[in-house]
């Protein structure tokens, strides 16, 4: 927001003319925060927003209602609704959301919603800043040191139970690096998770439509010739038999 003072590079130097950018805030900043990180990427975006002299309104996921709810009463706590305000709900609200007249509405999520929400912000010419999804492949040269190549690779992809946009997606490796992959992933995975599927710092899938969706790509893929692979064998227990999906 500091004023600056560029060089204005005109004809013999205009004597006596000056140039200033000076900064000013946008106005009412929207938020629609995701659920896979409900806190870094509402508090985030905020911080700037702020800090950039604006005023705000969040719109958290409703797959995570606790975390939302939770946020809702602390930013009350601490903020007049008028500067910065939390509203919870489901997607018919995150809709009513997206099509309000916001200065700027930031989305982090899908690409399938964040379609729609381009399509909600446009009717009032909202500029639009999206996160969305991709695509996460590593490459694994014959060069590579495989162990430390896993570890890099697990490390990431089973954090938040790989609920997250930098987490890898594919794998391709040289065909004769693959059982020796395998097997260090396995022994990864029983030395980080040991006692899966109790172990405390194992993530649960969000909801049981996306725990469904995510078994229905394993079930295709057999169903197509894949060989499925589990990198821990253990039977759910009462802390696994929710929405836990054991790495596969």
């Amino acid at each position: 927001m500091r004023t600056r003072h560029p060089s204005l590079a005109l004809p013999a130097g205009a004597p006596g003319a000056h140039g200033r950018i000076q900064s000013q805030p946008l106005g009412v900043v929207g938020v629609i925060s995701p659920w896979n990180f409900p806190i870094a990427l509402s508090f985030g975006p905020l911080a700037g927003i702020v800090a950039a002299g604006n005023r705000a309104m969040l719109k958290p996921s409703e797959l995570t209602p606790s975390v939302s709810a939770l946020m809702q009463q602390m930013i009350a706590s601490r903020f007049d609704p008028r500067e910065l305000t939390v509203v919870t709900g489901d997607a018919a609200v995150a809709g009513a959301f997206a099509s309000l007249p916001f200065d700027h509405l930031l989305f982090t999520g899908s690409t399938t919603i964040g379609r729609q929400v381009m399509k909600a912000a446009a009717e009032h010419l909202v500029p639009v800043t999206l996160e969305l999804g991709g695509k996460c492949p590593v490459i694994v040269g014959r060069s590579a040191q495989l162990a430390r190549t896993v570890d890099r690779i697990l490390l990431v992809k089973l954090a938040n139970s790989g609920q997250m946009c930098v987490a890898p997606d594919h794998v391709w490796l040289p065909e004769a690096s693959l059982d020796t992959f395998v097997a260090l992933a396995q022994a990864w995975v029983a030395r980080a998770y040991p006692g899966l599927p109790d172990n405390p710092d194992s993530t649960h899938i969000i909801s049981e439509r996306h725990r469904l969706r995510l078994q229905e790509l394993l079930v295709d893929a057999e169903a197509r010739g894949a060989r499925i692979i589990p990198l821990a064998t253990a039977a759910p227990t009462a802390h696994g038999a929710a929405r836990l999906m054991l790495p596969t």
